[in-house]
């Protein structure tokens, strides 16, 4: 049993981290001072219409903005309605049909049973690929961090996920704080100076 130890560890690990359904990415201007960044003003107090009804939807975009508030918020920075900022924030929302097969799966096995006067123990482990193809709909938020001077875009981030209608607002809610949580995490971005 000892020696399986490790194989079940690290196949744990990989069952709760490699389960996350929200992938994320960052660019930003490797030549900006983020430091200097201290409030920041919506670049547009409403969200331009899409040709997806999905999408234009007043809830959503309130409920976007709201997470995207909290979450900067949290780091430091300070919304500011009079003045100028010095950032601007805007953020985009499609949905679009994607193809994908099921995710790498895995499980554990174990058996103790006896042969003759002697008893035995044993266990493994398999992984396997996905093999289901399906289409689904997949979900991409875009955040974007803008200098308030010549209007360039400074930092980009982006969270993909795959998209379930809930017919639960509160559920909703938890999704685009998560995403935007997971999205923001990666701000202020780790610079090599």
């Amino acid at each position: 049993m000892r020696k399986y130890k490790p194989i079940i560890i690290i196949a744990l690990l990989f069952i709760v981290f490699g389960c996350s359904g929200i992938k994320v990415s960052q660019d930003y201007d490797p030549a900006k001072d983020f430091s200097g960044l201290k409030t920041y003003a919506w670049q547009s107090e409403t969200q331009a219409k899409t040709d997806d009804v999905r999408v234009n939807n007043p809830l959503l975009d309130a409920r976007i903005r709201a997470a995207v508030n909290r979450s900067v918020s949290r780091k430091g920075y300070q919304k500011i309605s009079d003045g100028t900022p010095d950032f601007h924030v805007s953020y985009q929302y499609a949905i679009r049909k994607t193809i994908g097969s099921d995710d790498v799966s895995t499980g554990i096995g174990f058996g103790i049973g006896g042969f003759g006067r002697r008893g035995g123990a044993a266990g493994g482990i398999s992984i396997g690929t996905g093999n289901n193809v399906s289409e689904h709909d997949e979900g991409m938020l875009v955040i974007d961090f803008i200098d308030v001077g010549n209007g360039d875009l400074v930092w980009r981030g982006i969270g993909t996920h795959r998209v379930s209608m809930q017919s639960d607002p509160e559920k909703t809610i938890t999704n685009i704080n998560k995403t935007v949580d997971e999205i923001l995490a990666q701000f202020p971005p780790k610079q090599k100076r």
